[in-house]
């Protein structure tokens, strides 16, 4: 659809549409706009979730000009139209929107969560084309891809599904859940990619964002150049010193790099924290960073330590001279 088109990567400010001339009507918007000389006019209809319908009616004979939505239909004066009519509409996004990367609202959230947790944001290797306007993220070290963000109809992964777009995030699987993985609402094996090593994730808000962070997480685990380091043998072990912290007490994600003989690797730990929730329950609260910091995010995280005991200072961290772990407090 021409709206589509054009309004995909578009959000909506009402203030900016009531001064470009918009009505509003119950929860959404409308416009009425003459083009060619007043030949045409453009019914436009913004819902309240954003979506746009449009009509073009031929003010001649009063009827809506359904020759400019018929492909098959290139003659001189429909392209006319047909063009004339995308010039209100784009009129209408310099004026009354703002640009987003991508289409859905979700497909945007967990743009933004990558960014905070990998530091990485998409490129957009594709100039021109069906694939314009796909992302890649890039694994900040190894420059592999961990994800590739595009716009497809839903029907390319569901033949039963609605004819419609919809945003799919490609991740690399995790082979020994696949089975599991591939059983959650909105998740495919993959679009235009390996079956068996990549998934697709249709991001319409079927799938919570944090099980999507968690298949983030995996396909980023996987396109590191260190990826065969972080296995289950090592996941266990630096849960089980998490485990061996006792109550009122505290370490660094340094320390248990260390105790779990990857020293270089406390980033590593870091990021075993962040899914320990998949290998059962683990006081995780008690792992803060060198300077005593909490995990960004996690506002419980004081308040369970302060319940064992442990003391901040002004500064929001933890005292780490008083609740650091020392080697008797651990067996590991």
């Amino acid at each position: 659809m021409i709206e589509q088109k054009i309004f995909s990567r578009m959000r909506f400010d009402a203030e900016r549409m009531e001064a470009y001339g918009f009505i509003r009507m119950g929860t959404g918007y409308v416009l009425e706009k003459d083009f060619m000389d007043g030949d045409f006019t453009a019914a436009v209809t913004v819902t309240e979730s954003g979506q746009v319908r449009g009509r073009v009616l031929d003010n001649m004979n009063d009827e809506e000009y359904l020759q400019l939505r018929m492909p098959n239909y290139m003659g001189s004066y429909v392209n006319t139209v047909r063009a004339a009519y995308e010039e209100v509409l784009m009129d209408i996004a310099e004026h009354c929107c703002s640009e987003v990367a991508f289409a859905s609202d979700q497909s945007n959230r967990i743009a933004a969560a990558i960014a905070d947790r990998y530091q990485v944001t998409p490129d957009f290797p594709w100039d021109e084309g069906g694939h314009a306007l796909s992302g890649v993220f890039r694994h900040n070290r190894s420059r592999k891809w961990f994800g590739l963000l595009m716009n497809l109809d839903r029907r390319l992964l569901d033949p039963d599904g609605a004819e419609e777009s919809v945003d799919v995030l490609n991740l690399k699987g995790d082979e020994n859940r696949r089975d599991s993985i591939l059983s959650i609402p909105g998740v495919y094996p993959a679009y235009h990619m390996n079956h068996d090593k990549w998934i697709s994730v249709i991001l319409d808000d079927t799938i919570g964002d944090e099980t999507v962070l968690g298949l983030i997480e995996d396909s980023y685990r996987m396109t590191s150049d260190s990826g065969r380091t972080l296995n289950e043998n090592l996941i266990m072990k630096v849960l089980e010193i998490a485990d061996s912290i006792p109550a009122g007490k505290v370490a660094s994600y340094g320390q248990i790099a260390r105790l779990a003989g990857i020293p270089k690797n406390a980033r590593l730990v870091g990021r075993i924290m962040s899914m320990q929730d998949r290998y059962g329950d683990h006081p995780c609260h008690r792992v803060v960073n060198h300077a005593g910091r909490t995990a960004p995010g996690w506002t419980e995280q004081r308040a369970l330590l302060e319940r064992e005991g442990v003391k901040f200072r002004a500064n929001g961290c933890v005292d780490m001279d008083r609740y650091s772990i020392t080697e008797d407090d651990t067996e590991i």
